[in-house]
């Protein structure tokens, strides 16, 4: 049993001279941490200026870009301008024209009330004549077709005859 305690002592020696080098090397690994920081710090002020290296090229980048937006755009609106300007000019001119054009026909006498008086009555006889073949049951695609109108002018003709009748109805 005293060999046991014997080893027991010994390895509790030994345990404690590594516990003790091993703390000694601490020291150095503080030094070498400590230089480790200094290099991790020098890396990250070289990145740090690389960054901001980019970024000052990037804003050089984006503002001549957008310089040369604004002149694009402001090319175009000076383009734009003049265009207006034309077709106001244009517009007048025509006004103008129309102006005379008026004031000459006020200066002649035209017939065309009686001319007015024919196209209604052919008018209202087309619309009567829509409505007695509707009475009589064919679809407006007959009607059209018997006509010889569109689709579309017997479909106005009956909206128009609704809109009508609901107006009576109000009254």
């Amino acid at each position: 049993m005293d060999q046991v305690y014997l080893i027991l002592i010994g390895t509790g020696i030994i345990m404690m001279l590594l516990a003790f080098f091993l703390q000694k090397k601490t020291p150095d690994d503080a030094v070498a941490l400590s230089t480790q920081r200094q290099t991790d710090k020098a890396e990250t002020e070289k990145s740090l200026q690389r960054l901001s290296k980019q970024f000052k090229q990037e804003i050089a980048l984006l503002s001549a870009e957008w310089q040369e937006t604004r002149a694009d755009l402001l090319y175009e609106i000076d383009f734009l301008k003049k265009k207006v300007e034309q077709l106001e000019q244009q517009w007048n001119e025509r006004a103008a024209h129309a102006q005379a054009a008026v004031s000459a026909e006020q200066t002649q006498p035209t017939a065309l009330p009686a001319e007015e008086d024919v196209d209604m009555l052919a008018l209202r006889e087309r619309y009567r004549r829509v409505f007695e073949l509707s009475r009589e049951g064919l679809s407006p695609d007959e009607i059209a077709k018997r006509l010889g109108a569109g689709r579309g002018e017997i479909d106005l003709i009956f909206t128009l005859a609704q809109k009508n009748e609901r107006g009576l109805a109000d009254a």
